[in-house]
């Protein structure tokens, strides 16, 4: 059983989202989100935004 995806826009710049992939953890619900525009790689969890930002 499949639920909606409910993050469509990138939280930073608005543009649709290239790429969402969801999967859960327990009670939780992750939404990975990569965005083509600004190149934003991020985790939504539970209204949360927690970001991931390559090593330099």
């Amino acid at each position: 059983m499949t639920a909606a995806v409910t993050v469509r826009f990138c939280p930073a710049c608005a543009a649709e989202a290239t790429f969402v992939q969801e999967y859960w953890v327990a009670r939780d619900r992750h939404l990975v989100l990569w965005c083509a525009s600004c190149g934003l790689t991020c985790t939504v969890v539970l209204g949360a935004l927690v970001g991931t930002e390559p090593e330099h």
